[in-house]
């Protein structure tokens, strides 16, 4: 196979990363579920790791939001942040009863609903629109 075979294109990049925001809004949006199910730390860690304001156009600018959902997102991160400043120190049973994954979750899920019903791109081919 040659080197140009093995290239990803940046639009397949874009379709994989919309992907796993979903994925990383979808543990948000189930609450306190959420965090029993991933931890307080992989609950912040999984959602920073692609929604992030270190490079604040990276995210937003990716080919495959519309400007809904990044509206949506931003609103998400707010959130996010706010809760990651005010449970500082805390485990995840303190953080569950500080009550900011309850108060998150109708954000993260009025995001995650904006993003399905458009739908989860394949991950190996480029698309116009999702198919999945």
């Amino acid at each position: 196979m040659s080197a140009m075979a093995d290239q990803v294109s940046q639009r397949l990049i874009d379709q994989r990363l919309r992907n796993r925001v979903i994925e990383a809004v979808e543990i948000v949006a189930e609450g306190d579920r959420g965090v029993l199910a991933v931890g307080d730390t992989e609950y912040f860690n999984f959602f920073f790791d692609f929604i992030d304001d270190d490079l604040p156009r990276a995210w937003r600018s990716l080919s495959t939001y519309t400007a809904e959902e990044v509206s949506a997102l931003e609103d998400v991160l707010a959130s996010m942040l706010a809760a990651l400043e005010a449970t500082s120190g805390m485990d995840h049973l303190q953080m569950i009863a500080s009550g900011w994954p309850s108060k998150i979750q109708p954000v993260a899920q009025r995001a995650h609903a904006l993003m399905l019903s458009r739908g989860r791109f394949n991950e190996e081919s480029e698309e116009e629109l999702p198919s999945g």
